[in-house]
């Protein structure tokens, strides 16, 4: 398949010559006369590579990178400037640019440009998928022998094979994602997509377009026509994380969807088919959502056909082990090195401890050791500290008496900035290694750092 190019520039001559030159060479290329334009158009076709020039009306080709970086951070930007100078260059590769050139363009040297770029867009997409794989063994299946665990693979296994609505229950971390995934991919509908969405990260006022689309003019900045998670699902299956973060209006559109098998794009009265599986999740007990107001009850008994419930970490400490061997040949995999290795002293140690971050925590701390402790088998007396962020199970100690001088509002903030900015510091605040280490989407993140006030250090010169 082609490789897609964008090409952002006020001016017309040059959007017409330089598309001209790539669709000779054999590349599919789309044009924007500006950074909005840009914005708009990358939401709704992504490109492979983006030539970009830096000064436009409106959004600048720096903010305009900024924001299509933000959407997919692998895609190389070719920056073009008529008035480059070094500082603005080195602004422009900084923040993430692939390369600057200057004006006027040399066609030739375009070109070479955009063939080394699509290249290591190649190596970097190759080396994620690799990636996806490794991880894919002990992400996609529920690992451990405990009777818990084992009931729920099964009750998997049974539900699978149907089209039933499912409902997945547990406490953040547990795996809900990872059961949701394997009830798409054990059904007939393996072959459709499988779409996961992050309903805390989706403002309410962006929800209805994002799951069921629009058509251009629908609204305020509705540049281009856009498919919703809807219509991307259609055949396949439709995971929404958290259903207590659905405003209530959206679980009736969800409902009404569920029984109908039909969706609208904003601003279109055409009905299009949408034969779809709708999976939940909650770490949250539906009676409380209900009692709350964030659940109505005919989405909830619509969703709730059948309902597995994941046990925490805690609840099946025997797993500890063969979670740690699992876990620890994934990190080997993706770090590269052997697997990191506890004594039994150490295990009987991560077996007192809380695990408030279940699998998820688990995971993170593997890395860790993985890091910081390659090739040395790990005992209590070198084991890395477990974090305090979760109490030890038996006898542990209590909070801070100053937590107690707070209202629960502000003491929750209070512990959601220092969490944040423990992680953020550990990674060197690196935002994409933050996000991941705390199973936090990005963009979410962004807004919590800004919310919080928290400022990365200068770095020393």
């Amino acid at each position: 398949m082609s490789a897609q190019i964008m090409v952002v520039d006020d001016e017309q001559a040059i959007r017409e010559s330089l598309q001209g030159l790539f669709e000779d060479e054999g590349y599919l290329v789309s044009t924007a006369a500006s950074g909005e334009e840009a914005v708009a158009r990358f939401r709704k076709q992504p490109a492979d590579c983006i030539l970009l020039d830096i000064w436009m009306p409106g959004i600048d080709g720096l903010e305009t990178m900024s924001r299509i970086l933000q959407m997919d951070e692998s895609v190389p930007v070719i920056i073009m400037s008529g008035h480059a100078t070094i500082d603005t260059a080195v602004r422009a590769t900084r923040q993430g640019a692939f390369d600057f050139v200057e004006k006027p363009l040399s066609s030739d040297k375009l070109l070479i440009l955009l063939r080394n770029a699509l290249e290591k867009r190649k190596l970097k997409q190759e080396n994620v998928d690799l990636k996806q794989n490794i991880q894919q063994k002990s992400r996609h299946q529920l690992v451990g022998k405990s009777t818990a665990i084992e009931e729920a693979r099964q009750l998997v296994k049974r539900v699978a094979s149907t089209d039933a609505a499912v409902l997945i229950l547990g406490e953040h971390g547990t795996g809900k994602a990872v059961v949701a995934q394997q009830i798409h991919h054990l059904s007939k509908r393996a072959v459709a997509p499988f779409v996961e969405l992050n309903t805390a990260s989706i403002p309410d006022s962006q929800m209805d377009s994002e799951l069921f689309g629009h058509e251009k003019g629908a609204f305020p900045g509705a540049l281009h026509p856009q498919r919703g998670r809807f219509e991307v699902a259609n055949e396949g299956t439709i995971f929404f994380d958290e259903i207590g973060e659905l405003s209530l209006g959206i679980q009736a559109k969800v409902l009404k969807t569920m029984q109908e098998k039909k969706i609208q794009r904003l601003g279109n009265p055409k009905k299009i088919s949408a034969n779809i599986r709708i999976l939940g999740a909650s770490a949250y007990e539906p009676d409380k959502l209900l009692q709350e107001s964030r659940l109505r009850e005919d989405f909830y008994y619509r969703l709730n056909v059948v309902t597995i419930h994941l046990p925490s970490l805690r609840d099946r400490i025997e797993d500890l082990p063969v979670l740690i061997e699992t876990l620890a040949e994934e990190q080997a995999q993706l770090l590269g090195g052997d697997p990191v290795h506890f004594s039994d002293a150490a295990i009987a140690l991560m077996q007192d401890y809380r695990w408030a971050g279940n699998i998820r925590e688990l995971r993170n701390y593997i890395e860790r050791c993985h890091i910081l402790q390659p090739g040395v088998e790990i005992t209590p007396e070198t084991m890395l500290p477990l974090d305090a962020a979760s109490a030890p199970a038996q006898g542990g100690d209590t909070p801070d008496s100053s937590v107690f001088t707070h209202s629960y509002h502000n003491a929750r903030e209070a512990f959601e900035r220092s969490y944040l900015l423990h992680y953020l510091e550990q990674s060197e605040w690196n935002i994409s290694k933050t996000a991941a280490a705390i199973g936090m989407e990005r963009s979410q993140l962004h807004r919590k750092i800004k919310s919080f006030g928290l400022n990365a250090p200068e770095k020393k010169a």
